[in-house]
């Protein structure tokens, strides 16, 4: 699992970017969240990251 900070994101958009501490930057979209997680600029969180079509990716993401 990767870990990072959310730069932001839009409830209203369902989608926002996480800053990887690997030095990228992740698409979230709000169906790559876990169950019952909500997330918020400035959260640490964890993710599994993968390749989108525009680039890297955070699935499965969590609070930790």
């Amino acid at each position: 699992m990767a870990e990072g900070i959310v730069k932001f994101f839009n409830r209203t958009k369902n989608y926002g970017f996480i800053n990887g501490d690997d030095g990228k930057t992740y698409f979230v979209h709000g169906t790559g969240l876990k169950e019952g997680t909500s997330i918020d600029e400035g959260d640490k969180v964890s993710f599994t990251a993968t390749s989108g079509d525009k680039g890297p990716k955070a699935e499965d993401v969590e609070k930790i």
